[in-house]
């Protein structure tokens, strides 16, 4: 295809597997597809971006990928928010919702309502749920507490999930969309914003003790989940649903062996209530379904893409059975990949930059084979990935966009 493509026509293609002119960068466009703060400070370095704004996300202390930032990098995907941030992303009266703060010998900034305070031993509190990070650490993680499988659970009928979302909440999505569509050429990501199925009630060990005892009750949670997410899903299409173009929802599903309560048990339990959203998702919206987990689902992405998801992400290519070819050669034409190219595991900080160049390119020819690809690293790339494995992930990138691109498409 020789004709140039804006972002927003490019994304929509891929989409709708129709020719493109090159493969389109979706880093930064969701909240599994960034990086750390650091890595991203060290992205502008890389981009010659010289912006110092670097936005604190989510807990997983992502950035936020900033206009000038997605200009510089060629990006096709803007996120226009996430249910996991206190704080919104676009808009007017934006600019008041964020603090500066310091982490690491640095200055970020943060939803005004997150409060972190840090230790002379230098731990890093995040006073609103009790996170630490500690000393040398670059993330914050819960400190666990004393579980009892054995305490009363709850029971299927307490268990009321919101129908509704906030009025001011989606006000400032369609606002924030608005924006992005009238001033910008990017298609429009909607983060995590809906209800999902990753539920959990007494606890995650008393949960998986249900899925086996009592299915009756998990199956009735599920549902009333399920319910609550369409009424929302409708809400969220009304106010953005003209302007975006995938909605994330998320659910680990797998860990690097497989599926963590293994396909057969996902299968009984799982499939009928994704089934039932993701087909009513389909006739309520335009809105693709881009479903996020990590780990090795090779063994249910059939179920997963008969049940109609659009878009699986981050593609843990390190995982078992998630090999780039594998992957392609069986689900290229019934899914598009959004992710995988660059693997920590894979690429650890010792390796050379030559060995990310060939691996990243690698792995982006083998997911794009089809046409069926977004490029960006394998979830969100990690705080201390060197600069020089930045310049070679992007150069990676660049060097094969178009040849592969022609290739699906010729």
């Amino acid at each position: 295809m020789s004709q140039r493509l804006s972002p927003r026509e490019r994304v929509r293609r891929v989409l709708t597997r129709q020719s493109i002119d090159r493969i389109p960068n979706g880093l930064c466009g969701t909240e599994t597809a960034t990086l750390h703060l650091l890595a991203y400070e060290k992205l502008k370095q890389v981009l010659g971006v010289a912006s110092p704004k670097n936005r604190m996300t989510t807990f997983m202390t992502t950035a936020l990928g900033e206009i000038d930032v997605l200009e510089a990098m060629e990006a096709d995907i803007v996120l226009l928010n996430s249910r996991m941030c206190a704080a919104d992303f676009w808009g007017s009266g934006v600019e008041r919702q964020w603090k500066d703060v310091c982490f690491w010998g640095k200055t970020f900034q943060a939803p005004r309502e997150w409060y972190f305070h840090t230790d002379a031993d230098g731990t890093i509190w995040w006073e609103n749920n009790g996170w630490k990070c500690a000393p040398g650490g670059y993330y914050f993680d819960p400190v666990p507490k004393p579980s009892d499988p054995a305490a009363d659970q709850p029971k299927p009928e307490d268990y009321n999930p919101p129908h509704d979302l906030p009025d001011e909440a989606l006000r400032a999505l369609e606002e924030g969309a608005r924006w992005l569509y009238e001033t910008t050429d990017f298609s429009i990501f909607v983060g995590e914003t809906i209800t999902d199925l990753q539920l959990n009630p007494g606890g995650f060990e008393a949960w998986c003790m249900r899925l086996v005892d009592d299915p009756d009750a998990v199956h009735a949670f599920l549902h009333r989940a399920c319910e609550a997410a369409l009424d929302q899903l409708r809400l969220v299409d009304q106010a953005v649903g003209r302007y975006a173009d995938m909605m994330m929802i998320a659910d680990d599903i797998g860990d690097r062996r497989g599926v963590t309560i293994g396909p057969r048990l996902w299968r009984e339990i799982y499939k009928p209530h994704y089934k039932q959203l993701f087909t009513s998702w389909h006739e309520i919206t335009e809105m693709k379904v881009h479903l996020h987990s990590c780990g090795s689902i090779y063994s249910i992405l059939p179920d997963l893409i008969e049940c109609g998801v659009d878009v699986i992400n981050p593609v843990q290519v390190s995982a078992q059975n998630m090999e780039p070819t594998r992957l392609q050669s069986e689900f290229g034409e019934a899914i598009i990949f959004y992710g995988g190219a660059y693997d920590a595991v894979q690429t650890p900080p010792y390796v050379t930059a030559d060995e990310v160049y060939d691996t990243v390119k690698e792995n982006i020819q083998a997911l794009s084979r089809s046409g069926g690809y977004i490029f960006a690293g394998e979830h969100n790339i990690p705080a201390d990935t060197p600069i020089e494995h930045l310049r070679a992930i992007w150069q990676a990138y660049l060097d094969c966009r178009y040849l592969v691109a022609e290739a699906a498409s010729g």
